[in-house]
């Protein structure tokens, strides 16, 4: 087709400036497109102009953008009878910015709002998609430079510290862009988010710290020659950047990802690459097809949502290391809205046109809405929903004898932060306490995260056994009875504390007495005492026994039998 285009050449550029006259006066403008509210998705195309070389290799553009912002894209064809023709194909996307354009231009228009909404606290991604050589790159670096200054110029409202971390994915590995190419890994914590282990973080203090920061990254970047560019990006390169407001340790931290997805290649540009390269090419594919099928999952989960007879909705983000590392961006158990920018950037010269036209409806598949996940109600068996005031009474009523202080534990935390405080943290505020042993101090943080783990349990179940059920719905001696079951550990109350006995092990049910007002049952109980030696483990003496209300044993502790001392130990310890 190359060779039978330079043939036509000049047929090919005087009609498509004939289509294109004929498409300014049989088209007419859509108005509710321009007053609609901006999408927290917006997927918009970038035309670059053509190259020096280009232009010097006698290529004419075979993709514009009409004055109605739809991008046309002429593709040449032979008829049957051996004479040329054109097809045309409008694409009509959020926006379509034609090679007059600059980054600036773009960024004025669609990214200083992401940047705003990380400076609130929320999640902003913009997603760089395209055929090698068509400008991602270029629009990548561009869009962080811009970024950054705009972060460091200190006009967002509070006080900030910003970092950032710039690594790259290829394939299935992950390589660090700031720390000599060191390998890292991702984990999926507690919470459900992904977290990067062993990447280098940088906490610049001016913009010129910034950019010599992003062009080291550049400079490390995995490129290799291919059919169409000279330095082919053969990885996703992503940067994130992570904004913390000082003043306010409850706000959710800020967090902005600018990826720049490796080059995809039609079957025609790939048939001279190595066994090396063609597998970089699947591995490149598989994971845009991913990234696609995930960000559609999302949309068709918010859709169905409110549909009781909705099968579930599998999100692929396990596939490939790029959509582990985007994940928060498609979680639909994510309460921090996530507003994205995909920029299609495009390749305009008329024998790239097949490649561009994939790129646009790859770009189409992409504009889904996104699903406004509500923050969750409080509810009493979900930490995370918690408020301070939520967790200070959670602390009181918890705690044990002498019973900690909320107010030195949790000054400030809601039950996020709660949570996510270190261990050696938390007994260390907790010990602030007069008389608080640092065993009752992690006896109440392994309670803290057996109730988290269970809340996960229970999210991640069916959405109606989120909702808390009517006490009225079930009978009260079999909702009292099911908490307790032979060989479990409780805590006393300091109510409930007789001969310093603060710990029992349930034996079985008393069948000699009964409450005779309300059918009470209760519980025949083992004492468990701390061992002599101070070790901070305990001793059960079967021997020694109490009964005790059903009611009463409600707080739970986890201790694992050691058979080489014989004691008992708190799990985890």
């Amino acid at each position: 087709m190359d060779a039978y285009f330079f043939e036509n050449r000049d047929f090919f550029a005087n009609r498509i400036q004939e289509l294109e006259v004929l498409s300014k006066s049989s088209r007419t403008v859509d108005s509710s497109a321009t007053s609609a509210e901006v999408p927290d998705t917006a997927v918009c195309v970038r035309i670059r102009p053509l190259t020096e070389e280009e232009i010097g290799w006698d290529h004419i553009q075979g993709v514009l953008r009409d004055v109605h912002g739809a991008a046309n894209i002429y593709e040449p064809r032979r008829m049957i009878n051996g004479k040329p023709d054109l097809n045309r194909t409008s694409f009509t996307l959020d926006h379509v910015y034609g090679p007059s354009k600059n980054t600036k231009d773009i960024y004025d228009d669609r990214v200083q709002e992401l940047v705003k909404w990380v400076g609130g606290g929320g999640m902003s991604m913009l997603l760089a998609y395209g055929q090698t050589g068509s400008g991602k790159t270029f629009t990548v670096s561009g869009m962080e430079k811009l970024v950054v200054e705009k972060l460091m110029e200190g006009k967002l409202f509070g006080k900030w510290d910003v970092h950032m971390c710039i690594f790259e994915v290829a394939g299935s590995n992950l390589f660090d862009l700031l720390n000599e190419r060191n390998a890292i890994s991702i984990l999926e914590d507690p919470f459900g988010a992904m977290q990067l282990v062993g990447v280098l973080e940088k906490n610049p203090a001016t913009s010129e710290e910034f950019l010599s920061i992003i062009d080291t990254a550049k400079e490390l970047r995995s490129t290799e020659s291919t059919t169409k560019n000279d330095r082919s990006s053969r990885s996703h390169a992503i940067c994130r950047i992570r904004v913390i407001n000082k003043e306010s340790p409850n706000t959710p931290e800020g967090c902005f990802l600018l990826v720049d997805l490796a080059g995809s290649e039609a079957s025609a540009d790939t048939q001279h690459h190595s066994r090396e390269r063609m597998a970089e090419t699947r591995e490149i594919n598989k994971s845009l097809t991913t990234l696609k099928d995930c960000i559609r999952a999302r949309a068709l989960w918010s859709i169905g949502r409110g549909d009781a007879n909705q099968k579930h909705v599998h999100i692929p983000f396990r596939t490939s290391k790029l959509t582990q590392v985007l994940k928060s961006a498609f979680d639909v158990n994510n309460v921090q809205t996530c507003k994205t920018l995909v920029i299609a950037c495009i390749n305009p010269s008329i024998l790239d046109v097949a490649h561009s036209k994939n790129t646009l409806r790859y770009a189409e598949m992409l504009k889904v809405p996104v699903p406004k996940v509500k923050p969750r109600p409080f509810d009493e068996r979900i930490p995370t929903t918690w408020e301070n005031c939520h967790v200070q009474d959670w602390i009181s009523k918890n705690s044990g004898k002498p019973r900690i202080n909320p107010l030195l534990l949790a000054p400030r935390e809601n039950g996020l932060h709660f949570c996510r405080l270190q261990e050696d943290e938390f007994v260390g505020r907790a010990l602030l306490t007069p008389g608080v042993k640092p065993e009752q101090a992690k006896l109440l943080y392994y309670k803290l995260w057996a109730l988290h783990i269970d809340s996960r349990a229970m999210m991640n179940g069916s959405r109606a056994s989120t909702e808390p059920k009517a006490a009225e719905s079930v009978p009260k001696k079999i909702k009292k009875s099911k908490l307790v079951k032979p060989g479990m550990f409780f805590r006393l109350s300091e109510k409930d504390v007789k001969d310093g006995v603060e710990v029992v092990m349930a034996m079985g049910v008393d069948t000699t007495s009964k409450d005779e007002h309300n059918g009470e049952v209760k519980w025949v109980c083992s004492v468990v005492r701390h061992a002599a030696d101070g070790s901070g483990a305990y001793e059960l003496f079967v021997a020694k026994q109490m009964v005790i209300e059903g009611k009463r044993l409600s707080d739970e502790i986890k201790l694992d039998y050691d058979i080489h001392t014989r004691y008992y130990l708190l799990k985890g310890s």
